[in-house]
């Protein structure tokens, strides 16, 4: 694996990542739950942490609906010091069938999720109430994730640079930055990158070493006649970030339709761009098939 290292918090954990950027809507949830069943795919052991505030990843894997049932552990449970991070814990997911009941979806091997909670979105305040609230997930992850448990660790992020951020911050090795070939988006992700070095630099004696590892573009542009304006922001993208910048993924129906079916690209369209697209990714991040190994 190209570019990763482990927590120095925590030597014996797996390179954390995380899916960021200031600007929302860039495709974190997209890529990064996609990567992950990809991965899975591939071999690896991956744990997909669920702390965006829509929780997506949660919902497309057929976990929840907009509401919650009543005494599920999940992420917030966590963050709160409420429940360990084991308890959070279930399998992934793709539906097979219609229907709400377990037959509906079939287990995807190798990938576990923590399961989201729209509560998240009342984290900044709850973690400002507790002096080493920023603490809780590098704290969480070293207590409950055994050596070797996982191959890697992702956390899906909410879209800002608040404290559930900088604690996500703390927490993690690998900052993979989603953008868009929009100057909004691309100003968030410079933005990330000043927030990056910040809490590196504040929280280095507590084991913080975050470092922005890999850069994806989502809804790219393939011609001019799709717009002169995004061919030229994604022109600028490679400049800025060169071999940094992953494969990109092309603006397309086939993410919605696989939300829609609760099903991930891999699962839904095997063949399509969009999916050999992130396979494509998963191989410049240096994670080979290990099925052929």
């Amino acid at each position: 694996m190209l570019h990763t290292f482990s927590p120095l918090y925590a030597p014996d954990l797996p390179p954390v990542f995380a899916a960021m950027n200031r600007a929302g809507s860039v495709g974190k949830t997209t890529i990064g739950w996609n990567l992950c069943v990809q991965a899975a795919r591939r071999g690896y052991k991956v744990l997909f942490v669920d702390a965006d505030l829509q929780s997506d990843a949660s919902y497309w894997s057929g976990w929840d609906g907009d509401e919650l049932p009543k005494g599920v552990v999940t992420v917030h449970k966590v963050m709160l010091g409420q429940a360990k991070m084991e308890e959070a814990i279930v399998p992934a997911r793709t539906r097979i069938r219609q229907g709400d009941g377990p037959n509906a979806f079939k287990i995807i091997d190798g990938l576990d999720l923590v399961r989201g909670d729209e509560k998240m979105s009342q984290a900044d305040i709850e973690l400002a109430q507790d002096p080493k609230g920023v603490f809780w997930l590098q704290r969480s992850l070293r207590r409950y994730i055994t050596k070797g448990q996982y191959d890697f660790v992702w956390i899906d992020c909410p879209a800002s640079l608040s404290l559930l951020s900088i604690s996500i911050l703390i927490a993690s090795t690998n900052i993979f930055v989603c953008t868009k070939p929009g100057r909004k988006e691309l100003r968030g992700a410079k933005s990330l990158l000043r927030r990056i070095k910040d809490v590196r630099d504040e929280y280095e004696d507590f084991g913080a070493m975050p470092l922005a590892t890999w850069f994806a573009m989502n809804e790219t542009k393939a011609s001019n006649s799709q717009g002169q304006f995004y061919l030229e922001r994604q022109r600028e993208g490679r400049e800025v970030y060169g071999d940094r910048m992953l494969n990109m993924l092309k603006a397309t129906t086939a993410v919605a339709e696989a939300y829609d079916a609760q099903e991930p690209l891999a699962f839904w369209v095997p063949k399509h761009e969009a999916t050999l697209t992130i396979d494509s990714m998963l191989t410049q991040m240096g994670f080979t098939d290990r099925r052929a190994a």
